[in-house]
């Protein structure tokens, strides 16, 4: 047996959940994915660390089975103006270590490869995503609010099929979604999730192959590992087990996770306002606090629930979560792309990124509200700072609440709707100012206030739902 150690940080775990009812109960699943415990291995007597990753040996692209595509398939377009991907899937499998204890077993997993398919518009950076399982299947958390700016940069993509939960065996996981095509792949459990993961890094890395090379080539230059939530959880184990081995060039660690114990690979750290940043910036990591947000805002769950219908998970149509809970609508995908780049700049420079303000809270660790209900303090976007509703983390658990307000209350604090986009304009580009808001994404914070009319032309009276991200 694995001895105890003390788990990584508050890693809650996105999860799908079936009906209303089951928003409710979801309190009880979120203990799946606290620093309570995930099932999954600690990583005690890191010190016994391999010196190096074993190379696995890697096959495909795979083609074929039940449903004719591979889970995860991008619901974005891979050919735009500015760039032409491609996606492929690859399983990889060889003989995985638990560090902590000496023990080995053998494995098949697969990864998703998503490259620029001109080698010159590579741009020698790919983010390798520890997918999230918390729901019995591989979720990414990256692509649905990174992918076009990602692709426009020559960023490469990889999401990990790297826990048990994911692989097998209920309806939503590869075997049991596709039982064909994902027939030969072999888990052996969460303790060897961390060299499972590992070993995929080692296959993208090479720069050796056993059987195909998933980069078709491609050399890696910078290699950022990602997860969000109970992966969150599982990466920080991993680093803090010393399972790395200098593969990694930086961690960007999202919804959870930490503390750290090391930060010889540098980590940069995204959470929502109710998922403390678990460390103080230091000179090789720093922690963004999004005030208004949720764990598992729309600008995410409205990606998946889109996926679900494609994949046949949930019916068609149907999104009981949005019903029961009118889901968080912060913009993270402003933050996550703000992030993304400066994490390249730090690889390129090694400047910092920016610093910001942790969401306040009282004496007994509530956050600070003011008289909208809204949280005081963090990273703040347009939302939250020119407020036309309620966006919050209470509500839902990991969901949240978006609430639209009436037109006579945002006439209340925006008269005209020419003073609202000035106060958009005026903070949006404070934001660019401070590094928080990358300038294509205040052209869209603009785009969307100019467009929202309704609360004073008549449009709408008791709810104006405000665009994504407003």
């Amino acid at each position: 047996m694995t001895p105890p150690v003390r788990r990584g940080g508050r890693g809650r775990g996105f999860f799908r959940l079936g009906g209303i009812g089951a928003a409710v109960a979801a309190a009880g699943v979120l203990a799946l994915g606290t620093g309570g415990g995930v099932a999954g291995g600690a990583v005690a007597g890191a010190g016994a660390a391999a010196k190096s990753v074993a190379n696995p040996t890697v096959s495909g692209p795979v083609t074929g089975g039940v449903r004719g595509y591979p889970w995860n398939k991008s619901l974005f377009s891979l050919k735009a103006k500015g760039y032409d991907y491609s996606e492929k899937e690859y399983f990889y499998k060889g003989t995985a270590t638990d560090l902590s204890t000496g023990a080995t077993a053998p494995y098949e997993s697969r990864m998703v490869v998503r490259l620029p398919k001109n080698q010159k518009r590579f741009s020698g950076t790919v983010l390798v995503e520890w997918l999230n399982v918390t729901g019995q299947s591989d979720l990414e958390t990256a692509w649905p609010v990174e992918a076009q700016y990602l692709m426009k940069h020559g960023i490469g993509y990889v999401g990990v099929s790297a826990q048990l939960a994911g692989v097998c065996c209920g309806p939503t996981t590869l075997k049991g979604w596709d039982p064909v095509r994902y027939a030969p792949l072999v888990h052996p459990g969460d303790t060897f999730s961390y060299d499972i993961y590992s070993q995929a890094i080692r296959a993208l890395r090479g720069p050796h192959h056993s059987g195909v090379d998933p980069m078709g080539g491609m050399p890696v230059r910078r290699l950022v590992a990602t997860g969000a939530s109970q992966s969150a959880l599982y990466l920080t184990n991993f680093v803090n087990g010393g399972y790395n081995r200098n593969q990694i060039s930086a961690y960007v660690i999202t919804r959870g996770g930490g503390p750290y114990d090391t930060f010889s690979t540098p980590i940069f750290q995204l959470n929502e306002e109710n998922d403390a940043i678990p460390q103080k910036d230091n000179k090789r990591y720093v922690g963004w606090q999004e005030a208004g947000t949720a764990h598992a805002p729309y600008q995410w769950w409205g990606y998946i629930i889109r996926e679900e219908w494609r994949d046949g998970t949930q019916p068609n149509g149907v999104d009981a979560i949005n019903d029961a809970c009118s889901v968080n609508h912060g913009s993270v995908d402003y933050s996550s792309r703000a992030l993304s780049h400066w994490v390249t700049r730090f690889l390129q420079t090694g400047k910092l990124p920016p610093h910001a303000p942790r969401v306040k809270t009282d004496s007994s660790g509530n956050i600070v509200r003011d008289a909208n209900g809204l949280a005081e303090g963090g990273l703040r976007h347009v939302f939250v700072q020119v407020p036309v509703g309620y966006n919050s983390s209470t509500g839902c658990p990991l969901y949240g609440t978006y609430t639209p307000w009436s037109a006579s209350k945002i006439r209340s604090l925006y008269r005209t709707h020419a003073s609202y986009v000035n106060h958009v304009r005026l903070w949006s580009e404070d934001e660019v100012d401070r590094g928080w808001l990358l300038p294509a994404d205040r052209a869209d914070v603009m785009r969307k206030a100019r467009g929202f009319r309704a609360p004073w032309n008549g449009g709408c009276t008791s709810a104006c739902r405000a665009p994504l991200g407003l």
